[in-house]
C-alpha cells in the first residue's frame, strides 16, 4: 500500500511521523519504502543522508523527470540508521533541493502521473510506501497523491494546522478523479506535538475529533525533548534508550492502526 502523508501547513510533523512509523513497522518485520517529495529533503537527512551525500545521488528529481516505468529503482538507497537489522528493512527515494524544478512541468499533459509510473514494479516489493508530501497543494504534492492508495494527515492541535489538514481532505475529495485516483480518501489523522499542559491544545484536539471523527488515530504524539533529539541526530527513537520508550510504544500503537489499513487492502 502507498500512503501519502500530507498537510497544507508546514511544521505539522509529517516527516517525523513517517520516520518513526517506518521505524515501528520495520521493528515488526515490515519492509518500508520512504519517498521524499519535499525539496527541503528533511526525510532524507533523518534517514542518514546529508547535503553532500545527496549532491552525487539519483534522487526524486531525476526519477520524476525520467518518466519511465519502474525508474524509481535507480534512486533506491538504504536507511543508514543503527541497528542495521532495523535499517535494512527501510529504503529511501531521497530528495534534493532541485526537486523544486519539477514544479515547472505541472502544465505538461500527464505530468502528475510521473511518480506513479516510476514506482510501478518497485513499490510492490515493500509492505508499505510512505510518501512525504511538501506542505502545499501544488505539483509535488499532487505527484504524491496521484501515486497513493490512501492519505494520512498529520497535524499539530492548533488552528492553522487543522485548517491545513481540512484543505488537503477537501482537495482530495474535489480533485481525486483528475489525479487518476477516484477512490482516494483520507484514512487516518495523526495528532503530533500534543502538549496536555496547554489548554489550547486540549481544545483543538477536541476540534480535530469533531472534524475527522473515527479517522483520528490514537494516542496523540506528545511533545518531548527526546523526540527532537532523535530528529536532530538522525536516529531512530530506539537509539535514545529508556527516555524514548514511551514514544516507541506510541508509534507502535499508531503502526497498529496503519496495519489495519494494510490488512484491509490485501
Amino acid at each position: 500500500m502507498r500512503i501519502a502523508v500530507a498537510n497544507n501547513k508546514g511544521g505539522a510533523g509529517k516527516t517525523t511521523a513517517i520516520a518513526h512509523l517506518a521505524e515501528a513497522l520495520a521493528a515488526r518485520g515490515r519492509r518500508v519504502l520512504a519517498v521524499d517529495l519535499d525539496p527541503q529533503a528533511n526525510l532524507s537527512r533523518r534517514l542518514g543522508y546529508g547535503e553532500a551525500d545527496l549532491a552525487e545521488m539519483v534522487t526524486a528529481a531525476e526519477v520524476v523527470a525520467a518518466n519511465q516505468k519502474g525508474c524509481a529503482a535507480d534512486a533506491l538507497v538504504g536507511c543508514r540508521w543503527a541497528p542495521a537489522d532495523l535499517a535494512e528493512r527501510i529504503d529511501l527515494v531521497p530528495a534534493r533541493y532541485d526537486l523544486e524544478a519539477r514544479v515547472a512541468e505541472a502544465g505538461q499533459l500527464g505530468s502528475h502521473e510521473r511518480l506513479d509510473v516510476a514506482l510501478t514494479g518497485v513499490a510492490e516489493d515493500y509492505d508499505v510506501t510512505l510518501l512525504d508530501c511538501p506542505p502545499s497543494l501544488g505539483h509535488l504534492t499532487q505527484l504524491g497523491l496521484a501515486a497513493a492508495d490512501t492519505v494520512v494527515l498529520v497535524l499539530r492541535p492548533e488552528y492553522d494546522h487543522l485548517q491545513g489538514a481540512i484543505r488537503v481532505r477537501d482537495f482530495v475529495a474535489a480533485y481525486r478523479r483528475h489525479l487518476g485516483r477516484p477512490d482516494l480518501a483520507v484514512s487516518g489523522v495523526i495528532v503530533n506535538e500534543h502538549d496536555r499542559r496547554r489548554g489550547l491544545h486540549a481544545w483543538h484536539t477536541d476540534s480535530v475529533a469533531d472534524t475527522f471523527g473515527d479517522l483520528v488515530w490514537s494516542p496523540p504524539v506528545p511533545s518531548r525533548a527526546v523526540l527532537a533529539e532523535a530528529i536532530d541526530a538522525a536516529q531512530p527513537l530506539r537509539a535514545r534508550g529508556a527516555p524514548a520508550r514511551p514514544l516507541v510504544e506510541i508509534f507502535s500503537t499508531l503502526a497498529d492502526q496503519l496495519e489495519v489499513r494494510l490488512d484491509a487492502a490485501v
